[in-house]
């Protein structure tokens, strides 16, 4: 008898605004109307926190984890403003400007460090993905489509999804507000 449990994969977003949600989608229609189909095409917005591979007992676990720790952080708006277009990783991504770089990094690695085991895989920097896995024509093509960007947003969600092996994309399943309740030492303890 196989006593396995079925596992899925998940990952934990920074999730935007509907209106920014929107915003990418144009630009991403913008992308897709000079160089046709590319991975991401249908990927909504949201900078990646971590994936994760885990059965339905331990995405109970991760599921309180970060509903602790959505409670301890404060949100914060953010301001994406530049354009990286890189031949090096393939990619086209919004980067946040230089005030709200530290920010987002400090907000990501509590979430990293907090569920650090060996089933997650942390993202990269900051960053909300236009494209990517884009080929280097595809880049060229593409290198000078986008002008001033600047899309802002208050950085007060992050979401679970999950992979739906059907549509072979992440889908939201839960969502949890930044609080910004401080956590005394005992609770720390628990996670």
């Amino acid at each position: 008898m196989n006593l396995k449990l079925k596992k899925d994969w998940y990952s934990i977003v920074v999730y935007p605004q509907r209106e920014v949600i929107n915003d990418v989608k144009v630009l991403k229609d913008r992308l897709a109307a000079k160089i046709g189909w590319y991975a991401s095409r249908n990927s909504e917005a949201h900078i990646t926190v971590v994936t994760f591979l885990a059965d339905r007992y331990e995405f109970g676990f991760y599921k309180k984890c970060i509903e602790k720790i959505c409670c301890s952080q404060r949100p914060h708006k953010v301001i994406f403003d530049h354009v990286n277009v890189s031949k090096f990783s393939h990619a086209i991504v919004l980067l946040p400007n230089d005030s709200c770089k530290l920010y987002l990094k400090d907000l990501l690695n509590v979430f990293r460090e907090r569920l650090k085991s060996k089933n997650t895989v942390n993202g990269a920097n900051a960053h909300i993905s236009i494209g990517r896995d884009l080929s280097s024509v595809q880049i060229d093509r593409a290198a000078h489509l986008y002008g001033n960007i600047n899309l802002e947003f208050n950085c007060d969600t992050i979401a679970i999804r999950k992979l739906d092996k059907v549509k072979q994309q992440f889908v939201v399943i839960n969502e949890f507000k930044l609080l910004g309740s401080p956590l005394n030492h005992y609770q720390y303890s628990l996670l």
